[in-house]
């Protein structure tokens, strides 16, 4: 599992405890635990602005359709930043229930985990993980 990484998960368990299909991007890899954040296509929250928008009162980044592999323009939300369990993930993979959809590019991945950084919702803990996970 490497930074840059789409992932299409399915029943994807929100922190209010709902669920739903959801892409995430993975920020940072390391111990084990995977730093994702979840995407949107409703932006209706958010500046049509090609990258880092982690200055907004919702902090996001945006991938424009054509920089990678999703149909629409995606927000990337950086207000929750999600710690999951990388056996978790590889078992998901392979039961179905999550899928490897696409990766970002070297330079995208490094400006997105750049603006996450940058963020207040960030932990010091995913900060660090996303710290030894640039330019992997």
């Amino acid at each position: 599992m490497r930074p840059g990484a789409i992932l299409l998960h399915k029943n994807f368990v929100f922190s209010d405890g709902t669920t739903k299909d959801k892409y995430l991007i993975v920020l940072g890899l390391s111990a084990g635990i995977v730093v994702t954040v979840k995407t949107t296509s409703k932006g209706h929250r958010y500046r049509n602005d090609h990258g880092c928008q982690s200055g907004n009162f919702y902090p996001a980044f945006l991938l424009t359709v054509g920089c990678c592999a999703l149909p629409l323009n995606t927000w990337v939300c950086l207000t929750e930043f999600y710690e999951l369990q990388e056996t978790e993930l590889t078992q998901g993979i392979s039961s179905g229930e999550v899928f490897r959809f696409g990766y970002l590019d070297t330079e995208l991945t490094k400006d997105l985990q750049f603006c996450a950084k940058g963020c207040d919702d960030i932990s010091i803990y995913q900060e660090s993980i996303i710290d030894s996970s640039i330019g992997s």
